[in-house]
């Protein structure tokens, strides 16, 4: 029988431990990543562990933590995203991949963590839920198709006749669509600017009581989170009102002729959530985008508003979300309840 002992790695002295396993096992995982997500956080350096197979001392597996400053009923508390969950394939049956969560779950209080989430694959799954994971919901992932081209190609040839036909229903998606109708309002302005400045510190601090349970969002998080990630070329639209305060904004990337929106946050106003919206769509469709995407989960103020701009619910995603707080803490009632969280794409890619 394999024996394995669990210890908890340090950032910097156990690097070289740590990246051959994630390496070995995970996608997409570079020594700038590291620095980047374990290191670098303004919330604090990652927590991590690592399983030790007894006999050879060789590190087989690991699991992380990755803190993040959460507002729930606009109190400042700490969770952490449980992600990096690696262990080598000869090891999986032999039982390292159960006690490093277990470990991590046990040890989340004395980490100063109020509560643990993630969307674990279909493998990890069933090991979270063991371990008293409970589910928060899917991922809705809404579209606004721009170009029809892009949805009709998978059911019709790409003959000349497709693109005829796709010419006339674009012509009816934006005769239709709201923004079509859409006039710039006076003292209104648009901007894309290169980072997070002091002016998206005022708008958090603005709606941040709207929220039941919000992901910090100040210009350092998102200044993080998005300039600095080496994920994706990020881009930042605003909406500028009276004064130059920022109303609202949309953090969006580019991949095969889709907008993904990661983050977005806005003034509560009609004033301001329809030229948001508006604009930011009418952008899109000069840039010649053929679809506009964004992945949700929590209260339905979102939902109406992209409703209201004709995107569509598609589906929900395959892969769950998952909570765990422990059964005495007074948070745990709230945090279980999908509706109250605030829950975009940038609020869990790491």
């Amino acid at each position: 029988m394999k024996k394995y002992r669990i210890i908890k790695a340090d950032m910097e002295k156990n690097r070289d431990d740590l990246l051959p396993v994630l390496k070995r096992n995970l996608k997409d995982i570079s020594g700038e990543r590291y620095l980047w997500n374990y290191t670098a956080s303004p919330h604090g350096n990652a927590h991590c562990w690592l399983a030790r197979e007894e006999s050879s001392g060789r590190y087989v597996g690991s699991g992380s933590l990755f803190p993040r400053r959460m507002y729930v009923e606009g109190k400042a508390v700490y969770g952490a995203i449980a992600g990096d969950f690696a262990v080598d394939r000869e090891h999986r049956a032999y039982g390292p991949a159960l006690r490093l969560q277990r470990t991590i779950q046990s040890a989340h209080k004395d980490n100063g963590l109020e509560f643990i989430y993630g969307v674990p694959n279909k493998l990890s799954e069933p090991i979270f839920l063991r371990i008293g994971y409970s589910e928060l919901g899917k991922y809705s992932r809404f579209v606004k198709v721009l170009k029809s081209e892009y949805k009709l190609r998978h059911y019709l040839p790409p003959v000349p006749v497709t693109r005829m036909f796709s010419g006339i229903i674009d012509l009816g998606l934006k005769g239709f669509s709201k923004e079509s109708r859409y006039r710039r309002p006076r003292n209104v302005s648009v901007e894309m600017p290169a980072f997070f400045d002091e002016r998206f510190d005022l708008l958090w601090e603005k709606v941040l009581s709207r929220f039941r349970i919000v992901g910090e969002r100040n210009s350092r998080v998102l200044n993080w989170r998005y300039k600095e990630s080496p994920h994706h070329d990020y881009r930042i639209f605003t909406l500028v009102g009276r004064k130059q305060y920022i109303d609202g904004y949309i953090v969006y990337y580019k991949e095969n002729n889709v907008c993904y929106i990661a983050d977005v946050l806005f003034d509560d106003a009609e004033s301001v959530r329809d030229p948001l919206f508006a604009e930011f769509i009418l952008h899109t469709r000069r840039e010649g985008i053929g679809s506009i995407s964004i992945r949700y989960l929590g209260g339905g103020l979102l939902a109406r508003q992209l409703r209201n701009f004709g995107f569509f619910l598609v589906r929900e995603e395959d892969s769950r979300v998952l909570v765990y707080s422990d059964k005495t803490s007074p948070l745990t009632p709230f945090l279980l309840q999908g509706d109250n969280w605030y829950f975009l794409e940038g609020d869990l890619d790491i």
